[in-house]
Order: structure tokens, then C-alpha cells, then sequence
């Protein structure tokens, strides 16, 4: 089981570097510091993104390490539109992540469904998301999985002089509870500060909040350096 995981994993990796078509890739990176219930340490990301008029491929890798605690987490998300003037599309988000602050193993999580953009403008956009997401909280030693529905709103805003991220989502279990409720909403707000054409200060704070006090809920915040640029596949 162990083998067929692990195969799956690098599957996974596969699919997403053999995407090498003519649109060009941008890639973003950042370096700072990390701060989760008054502990400090260091802080890294990755970002690889492709959007056409149609598509929207985009992979993550952020990582952070506080003194005994550490956090991992790899995303990679797909969207197509229903077509070119469509305001609706379709999505695939799937992550791994480890956060021993949160006394979480390696957990694997897949979610589906539609998203429709309720606002589009000059400066900026809202879009909502509703699906059904599973993750297995032990990805390498178990097999049980746990099932949401689950549905966001995501508000990206551009001002003169800076821009601005807000994410809500919420992730409701339905399937059997076998040992605690893992319902649980989910926050991001980012501000991004530019300096020159490829390099901003990057603000973030994020928290995982579930609606039973039994589980643990995590937050963390942010601040980095970010440098973008294109990436060319040879």
C-alpha cells in the first residue's frame, strides 16, 4: 500500500511538469519570516502558475519551520471555463500537507466542483466555489477517508499602491464521524506590497479554525520578500 501511495505521489508531480505547451509558466518565490502562536521561525514558498483565456494551472510548495514545529504543504490546482466568454468553470484541487503544530501527518485531499466569477472588474475580482472534497488525515498508514461539500469566496483587489487577497472557505464533513468532526473553516488575507516590477513585500495570515474545540486549530503569519518571473520549459 505503501509503494502504491508513494507511486501516486510522484504520478502526481509527473502530471504537472509534463504540461509544457507554448503558454508561458510564471513562477513566484518567497523568503521571510513565519510567526504561529508567538513562536517564530523561517519561512519559504514556491508558486509555479499558467492562466490563458480559458485554463488556470497553478502549483504551490510553502514550508515553515518553528524551533520543534514545521509546516509542508504542495497544492496544485486546474480550471477550465465552460468557454472563452463563460462565467463559469470547472476545478480540481489536490494538496499534501504535514503540520505537527496541528498534530497532523501526512494528509492527502482532493476537492471538485464549479466555481462561477460573481464579479469581474478593472481592478480586481470576486469568484465563488461549491464541491465535495475528501482528504485522508494518514495518508501513508491508513486508508479511511473523510467527505465535505465544501464552498468559498475568493476576492482578489488591486489598488495604486498595493493589492489584496481575501479566501474564505468551509469545508462541512458528511461522511461518518469516526473519531472527531473535522468541520472546519478555512482564511487567508494577503497584502502585497510591490517594490519594483519583480519584487513586493508579501503580508499573509491564514488560519484553519474547526467548528469542535476538541480539534486543534492553527494560524500563522507571514512576512516575505517575493521576487516573480517567467519560467521556460526547454
Amino acid at each position: 500500500m505503501k509503494l502504491i501511495k508513494h507511486f501516486l505521489f510522484l504520478l502526481f508531480i509527473s502530471t504537472i511538469f509534463s504540461q509544457t505547451d507554448s503558454v508561458k509558466w510564471k513562477q513566484y518565490g518567497r523568503l521571510g519570516l513565519a510567526n504561529a502562536q508567538t513562536t517564530n521561525g523561517a519561512f519559504g514558498y514556491y508558486r509555479m502558475n499558467r492562466k490563458t483565456d480559458e485554463t488556470f494551472r497553478d502549483l504551490r510548495l510553502f514550508a515553515y519551520s518553528l524551533k520543534e514545529d514545521s509546516f509542508i504543504y504542495l497544492r496544485y490546482k486546474s480550471s477550465d471555463k465552460y468557454g472563452n466568454n463563460s462565467r463559469f468553470y470547472r476545478y480540481t484541487t489536490t494538496f499534501f500537507r504535514k503540520n505537527s503544530r496541528a498534530n497532523l501527518n501526512l494528509q492527502y485531499h482532493v476537492n471538485q466542483g464549479f466555481g462561477g466569477f460573481l464579479k469581474q472588474y478593472d481592478h480586481g475580482l470576486i469568484n465563488i466555489e461549491m464541491g465535495h472534497a475528501f482528504d485522508m488525515s494518514n495518508f501513508l498508514n491508513d486508508t479511511r477517508k473523510t467527505s465535505y461539500a465544501m464552498g468559498g469566496i475568493f476576492w482578489d483587489h488591486d489598488t495604486k499602491w498595493f493589492s489584496t487577497k481575501l479566501e474564505l472557505e468551509h469545508f462541512q464533513q458528511i461522511s461518518e464521524i469516526a473519531e472527531a468532526n473535522l468541520t472546519r473553516n478555512q482564511y487567508l488575507i494577503e497584502i502585497m506590497i510591490p517594490v519594483n516590477n519583480n519584487i513586493s513585500l508579501n503580508l499573509n495570515f491564514e488560519q484553519e479554525d474547526y467548528t469542535v474545540k476538541s480539534n486543534t486549530s492553527a494560524s500563522s503569519i507571514t512576512a516575505a520578500l517575493e521576487w516573480k518571473g517567467n519560467f521556460k520549459f526547454k
